[in-house]
């Protein structure tokens, strides 16, 4: 089983893989361990050109032995131990020490390391010799020609080498390793006899992925450390930035440099953000799947990355070889063991074969097999590569190029050849397993039936292959005894007590079994066990919480970044200014507006309708001022103010009363405030809306034929005289 790991926790068993400095800190953590042979690496990233990366040795003066010679004491001295890596002018120099004379060892590369991109030490030491490698020589300058002289290669830009000084055999420290930088007293190197020094200097930057031994440090909680802290926040901050690089940590990991990122999608996941998952494809007897690849393989390395599940001993997983398959590499497995076996040599076999002697893969579960190779080097890693899961072999020996055959020279599950117009064999045959998330030089290949092509390649045949991973159903025949049950264990059964049972002492029942024996409650937590159903139950101290007490409860702070910050701050101030020209303009507005009083407000709604003209009426008392239009011509302009109430009285001959009715009369009429006041009146005219009917229909109704009139004149003298108008025309005549 894989472990399901927070976000930022993304090792095997959820280290934190990455610790950030600022030039002015330090971290500490256990000393190294001794061994006959030890590999230590670990990657880094700055723009300073000096810093101390790794140190393990002593922290304090040494205090010296008393030798009595002659009646006079005598101080001795003694060397002591110590590993120190650092970046001295953007080159990396080692100093080591076993206790019998210091080596240093210095790599001047082809371009400083302290460029803001990510950088690999690899550190070699046995009982004698001593390796430095800086990024598994990729700058190596090579040489293969094809006429069979030998290869060159030259490797004085990326790898040194030296002898350890007799006659010490053992680096043995008992000091904190410390990373980042040193916390020492000043001493004396002479004290120890060194010849050499560390430096010192605080790192600017970020260290992760420290190996030891095939063992990952866990960087998340160092023993003592300042001003230091977990994860890397420079290159965090270049992946939170961009849109595809924003989500990925759900099922991937962001790695980012401290100008660019990408996202390296988990096991099982793919697409630009890894939020696809992948789906596996089951291979049956006769087989595989041959590709043609849309780019070209690098010749000095080759990355396989691919998930499996199986239960036969023996079958050929992945494999890429030139065009006549005398230059290969081929991942498989070999009695239930995974394999890794290469040869780089065209003319003549020179094959390499690495392999974990102590793991069996043929479990039924799914695994996840990394293989890395650099030039003659290689490693292989199996469901995180820690311990027993990884092996390496790092020489570089020989022929180091590979080349593949991009279109005929790349299978999955087997290698085909046909052996007559339509029978095929495949040798090798990986049967009854299951293959998922193909990836070549970090690439993912399609599967078929699924998928039949990426951007990176097709499947140009395939053979004998069914979508998903099913089981076969063991155990739709099998009747286990009671209280036993079957369990399907992928292509096998087992008849067991189920989950939160185990058996009972005499094997012929089932009893609940107590899961707090295994102590399954982290950080202090309590446990409480219950029910096979629930199981346990974890009540965790003040501070942590989840199912294990694993997760700490933390403040939820809002990280930003100064750029998304100043945008906010931006916005902000915008949608201010906006507000206040928003609320100027109303107010500017409203001065110019004349409202009316709340007693001339009136709004009476109520009409009613039966009454002829109803709903002719204004319902909503809008103002009609300015509709009014004075009758006999404009007002006199009298400079805005109105003629007084009252006329003074002045003395003078008697008053002509029609005179004076006549001018108030006069400025009644004018006076646009006086009653009746201009209204608009909707009206409707009878006819109004209905269809237009053609002027034919006037002619239609009418006729040549004479009419009759006389029964006007019965109506009345009010018709007489329309009775006179229509009256006979021989009766008038007679008349006159």
């Amino acid at each position: 089983r894989r472990c399901q790991c927070p976000a930022g926790y993304n090792g095997p068993r959820c280290q934190q893989t990455a610790r950030s400095f600022r030039g002015n800190g330090w971290a500490w953590y256990p000393a190294l361990e001794m061994c006959d042979n030890s590999h230590l690496s670990f990657e880094f990233i700055t723009k300073k050109p000096d810093g101390s990366l790794l140190y393990n040795g002593p922290i304090v003066p040494p205090e010296p032995d008393e030798i009595m010679v002659s009646g006079e004491r005598l101080f001795k001295f003694f060397h002591d131990n110590f590993i120190s890596v650092e970046l001295e002018r953007g080159i990396p120099r080692l100093l080591i020490d076993f206790g019998s004379g210091t080596l240093e060892l210095k790599v001047k590369p082809k371009r400083t390391l302290d460029d803001g991109e990510w950088h690999r030490l690899d550190i070699f030491w046995n009982t004698e010799t001593v390796k430095l490698i800086i990024d598994y020589c990729k700058s190596a300058d090579i040489s293969e020609p094809e006429d069979g002289t030998p290869p060159e290669f030259n490797d004085t830009s990326c790898q040194a080498q030296g002898t350890i000084p007799p006659f010490n055999e053992y680096l043995n420290v008992n000091a904190p390793l410390q990373i980042g930088g040193l916390y020492v007293e000043q001493f004396d190197p002479t004290h120890y006899k060194w010849k050499h020094m560390p430096v010192g200097k605080g790192f600017d930057g970020c260290i992760k992925n420290l190996f030891h031994n095939s063992k990952l440090y866990d960087l998340a909680h160092p023993g003592l450390s300042r001003n230091s802290v977990a994860g890397c926040p420079q290159t965090e901050e270049i992946c939170n930035n961009q849109e595809s690089t924003f989500r990925c940590w759900e099922h991937g990991t962001c790695v980012g440099s401290f100008t660019e990122a990408r996202c390296q999608c988990n096991p099982g996941w793919t697409g630009p953000g890894c939020m696809t998952p992948t789906i596996p494809t089951t291979f049956k007897p006769q087989s595989y799947v041959k590709y043609a690849l849309s780019f070209e393989p690098d010749k000095y390395s080759t990355q396989v990355q691919l998930r499996f599940r199986t239960r036969e001993v023996h079958g050929e997983l992945f494999r890429v070889s030139d065009q006549h398959n005398r230059e290969y590499a081929i991942l498989e497995i070999k009695d239930s063991r995974l394999h890794f076996r290469y040869n780089l040599n065209s003319l003549r076999t020179e094959e390499r074969d690495i392999w974990l002697t102590a793991i069996a893969v043929d479990d039924g579960q799914w695994h996840t097999v990394r293989v890395s190779r650099y030039g003659s080097a290689a490693t292989l890693e199996l469901d995180g590569g820690e311990g027993r899961r990884f092996n390496e072999t790092f020489s570089f020996e020989g022929h180091q190029w590979l080349l593949v055959d991009k279109q005929e020279g790349v299978f999955a599950g087997g290698k085909a050849e046909y052996t007559g117009v339509r029978t095929f064999e495949v040798y090798a045959d990986y049967q009854k397993g299951c293959l998922d998330d193909i990836r070549l030089e970090g690439k993912h290949l399609p599967l078929p039936p699924a998928m039949n092509g990426t951007q990176w390649g097709q499947a140009t045949m395939a053979r004998n292959l069914e979508r998903n991973c099913p089981s076969n159903k063991p155990c739709a025949n099998v009747i286990c005894p009671e209280p036993f049950e079957c369990i399907d264990l992928w292509n096998e059964y087992d008849c067991t007590c189920g989950e939160g049972k185990i058996p009972s002492p005499d094997n012929k029942g089932c009893m609940d079994k107590n899961e707090c024996i295994d102590y399954p409650c982290l950080n202090g937590g309590r446990c409480i066990n219950q029910d096979p159903h629930f199981r346990y139950r974890c009540i965790c101290p003040d501070g942590f919480w989840g199912e294990n007490c694993e997760l700490v409860q933390e403040g939820q702070t809002l990280k930003l970044s100064m750029g998304a910050l100043a945008a906010i701050l931006v916005c902000l101030l915008i949608i201010l200014v906006l507000v206040l020209v928003f609320v100027v303009y109303n107010r500017r507005r409203e001065s110019h507006i004349k409202y009316p009083g709340p007693d001339d407000d009136v709004r009476e709604n109520i009409i009613n309708y039966d009454d002829e003209g109803g709903g002719e009426d204004d319902m909503t008392a809008f103002d009609i001022t300015p509709l009014q239009i004075p009758i006999g011509g404009p007002i006199p302009d009298m400079g805005g103010k109105l003629p007084p109430c009252k006329i003074p009285y002045t003395l003078g001959p008697e008053p002509n009363v029609g005179i004076f009715i006549e001018d108030h009369k006069k400025r009644a009429d004018s006076d646009p405030n006086a009653p009746p006041f201009d209204d608009l009146r909707n009206y409707a005219y009878e006819g109004g809306g209905s269809i237009a009917g053609s002027l034919s229909s006037l002619a239609s109704g009418t006729d040549d034929e004479q009419h009759e009139y006389e029964y006007l004149g019965a109506w009345g003298p009010r018709f007489d005289k329309l009775a006179d108008m229509y009256g006979p025309a021989e009766e008038s005549e007679e008349e006159d």
